[in-house]
């Protein structure tokens, strides 16, 4: 991979046949991981765009504000209504 475009598109492909348990515990083993390089924000943002192709509601996690999008940085679950529930760290 040359560059994180070619790297998010190659996660993308790969994590469309991951199961919503799987993507939620990639995400989680991202945000206790203090230890990835530069393409973990990559990497998160294809694990998140794959739970959201899903049908997972990410709202509980994402923050709009003055034009702005924010996403926690925080683990989660999912409760019954297919939506994500942010944990403590």
């Amino acid at each position: 991979m040359h560059t994180p475009q070619e790297l998010y598109q190659h996660l993308i492909q790969n994590f469309h046949q991951y199961s919503v348990r799987e993507l939620i515990n990639l995400n989680n083993d991202l945000v206790r991981n203090a230890s990835w390089g530069s393409h973990k924000a990559t990497f998160r943002t294809a694990v998140l765009n794959s739970l959201a192709r899903k049908g997972v509601d990410l709202s509980p996690i994402t923050s709009h504000d003055d034009g702005f999008t924010t996403i926690q940085l925080v683990p989660v679950d999912l409760d019954e209504n297919n939506s994500l529930i942010p944990l403590a760290c």
